[in-house]
């Protein structure tokens, strides 16, 4: 397979930079799975060469452990979606006012805050704080990063850079596992908390002396001569590209002040001003869900960010263990993990895809297969087979990796108009997060009533049915670059 000419040593980096605040938040997702007995004074797990009242934070005024009750280890689990929920409904706004590139630095602050607050905890009230405010980061991160590498990326790899925000999730949750293997125990666990605080440090230092700033956003705010100087470093090539690409934007960004002659009048890349002035009004988010302009972005933004938690996926990423524990008792955890290196070397295996065979094709093979997986998963649970049981989910989770995991996310940005993608992608996030919080909520309720392995048919359903809302509402986007292409020529 040929390197595409397109991912320059700078765009790669730029886009894996973006993306630790993706993988900071599937780490945050999965760190308390393995210590959260250890931490809730459950059990007990001394590490065999030093006494706990010997080691650093033994010594040092920290508690071994802190009690609490089954009710409230769940309340800190899922406080963290809570606070995922108001940092994505809010960070949009935020992203057209300050840049993209603040506003990651800003998410960074926020994840330090909650994860050294996390790892420094000596009370129930301190962690609880700490996870909230990680939640926070990780809203924004999952919202701004799709937005950020949509608008550096070109169009002929926007899929699969694009799709890496999905692969770097999926990496961070394998991180927080096998880190728990070394850290899980009375005198570690702390480690595994403020291992946060050491990525979210790395990745503020990595933002601020090596991203720049969108050339989108440059160019909406009125610095156009930076947009082509920007462009041009993230892209290579020849200059006059860069300067055509931004020029093209003209027609598509309504309401910008910059115009040719304001940059004629400046050396080509001259740097621009410290602060960015606003050109026009941020979009509200108010005005993204009220005003009939915005209609079909919001339709597939809504629809297909809420339909992927809907079709089941964190049922199994939530409570894998506990489903699969009745039919593998030994095997549960160790099947668990598989499926998260499973989830990983799919989503990036399949990258490359969704710029061949497109979204839209993929979306829909997707859920199709991810439907009938559904199914077996519910047969086998209820019939306690082993075999249709670990094909079902494994062949769930190879479907879900090569299209309804990574696409979504980065779908959004490719069907909204330019002036709108951060507040698009924030409402598409918040969405994601409520359906995430649903599903997270009833599922235990419903597997453990007596409806029990039958829950999976109600995932089969919405499979279904999101199959017909992709079939009927999801334009194709592959190789378009402008609002008016995408739903100029969609495809039913």
């Amino acid at each position: 397979m040929s390197f595409p000419k397109e991912l320059t040593p700078k765009l790669i980096a730029n886009v894996a930079i973006i993306c630790i605040g993706s993988l900071q938040f599937g780490y945050h997702m999965a760190e308390l799975n393995s210590p959260e007995s250890v931490i809730s004074c459950r059990i007990s797990k001394p590490n065999p060469l030093v006494p706990y009242a010997e080691s650093w934070f033994g010594s040092h005024g920290f508690e071994m452990c802190i009690s609490m009750t089954a009710e409230q280890v769940g309340t800190i689990t899922s406080i963290f979606s809570l606070g995922g929920l108001l940092g994505s409904f809010f960070v949009g706004s935020i992203a057209d006012k300050i840049g993209r590139k603040r506003t990651g630095l800003l998410h960074c602050g926020i994840y330090l805050v909650g994860s050294t607050l996390n790892g420094i905890a000596n009370t129930y009230t301190a962690i609880l704080v700490g996870r909230f405010v990680a939640g926070l980061g990780a809203g924004a991160a999952l919202a701004i990063g799709p937005v950020f590498i949509n608008e550096i990326a070109p169009a002929k790899v926007k899929g699969f850079l694009g799709s890496m925000n999905q692969v770097s999730v999926n990496i961070g949750i394998l991180i927080t596992q096998f880190l728990a293997l070394i850290w899980c125990d009375n005198n570690n666990w702390r480690l595994l908390l403020l291992t946060g605080s050491v990525l979210a440090i790395f990745n503020f230092v990595a933002i601020f002396f090596y991203v720049d700033e969108s050339p989108m956003w440059l160019y909406n705010n009125g610095f156009t001569s930076k947009a082509y100087q920007v462009l041009h470093d993230i892209r290579g090539g020849e200059y006059v590209q860069a300067r055509e690409e931004v020029n093209s934007w003209k027609s598509h960004v309504s309401g910008t002040s910059s115009n040719e002659s304001d940059d004629l009048l400046q050396e080509e890349g001259a740097a621009a001003p410290a602060v960015a002035y606003s050109s026009q009004p941020s979009i509200t988010l108010s005005t993204y869900l009220s005003s009939p302009e915005y209609f079909n972005s919001r339709l597939v933004s809504t629809g297909i960010l809420i339909a992927q938690q809907f079709c089941g996926i964190n049922s199994i990423i939530f409570y894998g263990v506990s489903v699969l524990i009745s039919v593998f008792p030994d095997y549960a955890i160790l099947i668990n993990c598989l499926i998260s290196i499973v989830n990983v070397v799919v989503t990036f295996g399949s990258a490359p895809l969704i710029d061949k065979l497109g979204r839209k094709p993929l979306l829909l093979g997707s859920v199709t297969v991810m439907g009938i997986s559904s199914s077996i998963m519910g047969f086998g649970i209820i019939s306690s087979s082993a075999i249709l049981s670990i094909v079902g989910t494994f062949t769930y989770i190879t479907a879900f990796a090569t299209g309804l995991g990574p696409i979504p996310f980065l779908l959004v940005s490719e069907v909204t108009q330019p002036k709108v993608k951060a507040v698009a992608q924030s409402w598409g996030t918040a969405c994601n997060w409520f359906a995430t919080g649903l599903v997270g909520l009833l599922f235990p309720i419903l597997k453990n009533s007596w409806i029990g392995g039958g829950v999976y048919f109600i995932f089969t359903a919405f499979c279904a049915l999101t199959y017909l809302f992709i079939k009927r509402y999801i334009p194709e986007t592959k190789g378009l670059s402008t609002y008016e292409e995408v739903w100029g020529q969609r495809i039913d």
